[in-house]
């Protein structure tokens, strides 16, 4: 299964790890798939 991920576009190979991370918006839970690259990028963020 292909999986594309949230932030870059990009696709996700299958041998990739796949990031499910849980954004708010007004109220609303949103799950989205992130690829490795921009996970990390996002976890670095959550730090600030």
């Amino acid at each position: 299964m292909e999986n594309t991920c949230f932030y870059c576009d990009s696709t996700i190979d299958q041998h990739e790890s796949v990031h499910q991370v849980a954004f708010f918006r007004e109220n609303e839970e949103l799950e989205k798939t992130l690829c490795g690259t921009c996970y990390t990028e996002w976890l670095e963020g959550m730090k600030e």
